[in-house]
């Protein structure tokens, strides 16, 4: 999580920023009992359900089970990449941020220094003269024009003309060529990359242009496309086309249209789809996906029905696989034969568009309909070959429920009952006690409670004495029980936020949040947090006498023999019991 950040910077900084000034700012809080309220910001309601909690610094919606700390919120809700929302709260609290050598991203690393600064200039000056070069070009607005793009539209994206001709750039050249403006040939001649081409310029996350997509005028000049080669300041593989004018556009993003091309982002925006971006010429790779799914749970990708596209599409379905997180949604939006976006949207508008979208292909329709056309499954071999194709993908998706619905599908379309044979093919067995625990709304269990009152005050750990034998239980949650004291036995005085923060990710996240979220009943909270934490290990552990006892019975009575350590301690359990 902490990428080129220390860990202890980040743990400092949540626990000196104040979560409810942060959300407060933007999502007006009101304090009921210990904690503050307010109508969720990231799904529509009537009445508060979404909680912010002051003493455990983290928030929980008990509507749309959103939840996290104070620099999730600013990625969640102003949109923000996880340096930016690092760097946003240590400005508010007036600290800098220290990165860490050598393990920042390329990109983002290179610029942080000076020489980027002075690359990032050139570019941006080169943009400048490409939209002056513009307004000058009857021959650039014509096509513009007959393209359908408006002059709003082109200001709003930046677009610019580079003229005809070998050296139109002015400027330190070798700032020219270290940014890919000017090509510097064997025998030390320069001369201009970019030669009668729309320029469309590729921002970074604050809007600084980082490098450059040309696309031909005239039909006979080749390539059609050509992107501005790596720099210091660009790497194609991190950064998306639109994005940062995506974010300027819109507030609350329902959904992220995933185009191919340039002219597909403008030509949506131009026609109010103000939420489509594109990849750099490249497939789009799992970091980009994160990326997107970070502002947007539901993805439509959207390519052209052609060969190439649905080969495109697979692409992205293999990268969207293991980011398929809780409630977020990848779909495929094929559209006739010999459109795109950008085609479509002119012919039919945006209402039909926008229809289209909404029963676009889910994620798992594309996956067995492409897996179906490579065989027959009328056979027991054809099916065990299917399950067998499809095995690599099933176990790629981190969600079990999704993955339990697709095992339900995969019953529909083959006609039959997954028997544990088969589960075995595709890999699909029953998912570990913890990964399925849900803790019931109705009831404190000891073990519920337990981890309510660590997740309140991390030092009661010193209380819980060895625990290691629950283990061999199969109390719900005491996995999860134990990952916790193990987390605050390596790292002693770690605070609520800081504790909840290392189960980013963690198959129970969403369960840790919906219980911390959760008040027990107490008349004072300091005299009693301590020994009500007491009670409710002490009352888990006549779990493990049960369960040992059970276990020494059931090998006696499958007529194996006990060993002398196990017949004494079978003995006292009996006694135990009877009593």
């Amino acid at each position: 999580m902490a990428g080129s950040i220390p860990r202890p910077f980040i743990d400092d900084l949540l626990n000196r920023v104040d979560i409810v000034e942060i959300i407060d700012a933007r999502v007006p809080l009101k304090k009921k009992g210990r904690e503050y309220w307010a109508c969720c910001p990231f799904h529509n309601e009537k009445s508060p359900s979404f909680s912010v909690s002051q003493n455990k610094q983290f928030y929980h919606c008990f509507g749309c089970q959103q939840h996290g700390n104070a620099i999730s919120f600013l990625m969640d809700y102003d949109h923000m990449e996880f340096v930016e929302a690092i760097e946003t709260l240590a400005q508010h609290i007036g600290v800098e941020v220290p990165y860490e050598k050598g393990q920042y991203s390329k990109a983002s690393a290179a610029k942080n220094t000076p020489h980027s600064e002075k690359l990032m200039d050139t570019l941006q000056q080169c943009s400048d003269f490409f939209q002056q070069q513009l307004r000058s070009s009857t021959e650039a607005i014509d096509y513009l024009k007959q393209r359908g793009i408006s002059g709003q539209t082109s200001q709003t994206f930046g677009i610019g003309y580079a003229p005809a001709g070998w050296n139109n750039l002015k400027g330190d050249v070798k700032l020219l060529v270290e940014s890919g403006m000017m090509i510097e040939n064997d025998q030390g001649k320069t001369y201009d990359r970019f030669r009668h081409r729309l320029m469309f310029p590729i921002r970074d996350r604050r809007g600084r242009t980082i490098a450059f997509g040309g696309r031909i005028i005239n039909p006979e000049d080749n390539p059609k496309y050509l992107n501005s080669p790596e720099s210091p300041v660009f790497h194609k593989g991190e950064e998306i086309y639109g994005l940062f004018e995506l974010k300027q556009a819109n507030t609350k993003i329902d959904q992220i249209f995933v185009t191919e091309g340039y002219m597909d982002v403008v030509a949506l925006a131009e026609h109010g789809v103000t939420t489509a971006v594109a990849t750099l010429g490249t497939a789009i790779n799992g970091g980009q996906i994160e990326k997107l799914f970070r502002l947007s749970k539901n993805l439509i990708f959207c390519f052209d029905a052609d060969q190439a596209g649905r080969k495109a599409a697979w692409r992205a379905l293999e990268n969207s696989l293991s980011a398929l997180k809780e409630g977020r949604i990848a779909r495929f939006l094929f559209l006739p034969e010999g459109h795109d976006p950008d085609t479509f949207i002119k012919q039919f508008g945006r209402d039909e568009f926008i229809q289209r979208a909404s029963a676009a292909t889910t994620l798992s329709k594309f996956l067995f309909d492409e897996l179906l056309t490579q065989g027959e499954v009328a056979s027991p071999e054809g099916r065990a070959q299917f399950l067998d194709k499809l095995r690599p993908y099933f176990n790629q998706i981190p969600l079990q429920s999704l993955k339990d619905q697709i095992l339900r599908d995969v019953e529909k379309r083959l006609g039959v009952e997954l028997d544990a044979r088969l589960l075995q093919v595709i890999g699909g067995n029953a998912a570990p006690d913890a990964q399925r625990t849900v803790i019931p709304e109705q009831h404190w269990t000891p073990t519920r409670l337990a981890i309510n009152l660590l997740l309140q005050r991390p030092a009661l750990a010193v209380h819980a004495g060895n625990l290691e034998e629950l283990a061999e239980t199969d109390i719900p949650g005491v996995e999860l029980l134990l990952q916790l004291l193990d987390h605050i036995h390596e790292e002693p005085g770690i605070s609520p936020q800081n504790l909840l923060s290392r189960f980013g990710g963690h198959p129970n996240e969403a369960h840790l949040y919906k219980i911390a979220a959760m008040t027990p009943v107490m008349q004072n909270e300091t005299d009693q947090i301590q020994p009500m934490f007491e009670d409710a290990i002490r009352r888990l552990r006549p779990h493990y006498a049960r369960s040992r006892f059970q276990k020494l019975q059931q090998k006696l009575m499958s007529g194996q023999k006990l060993d002398e350590h196990e017949l004494m301690e079978y003995r006292q359990l009996l006694r135990r019991d009877k009593k």
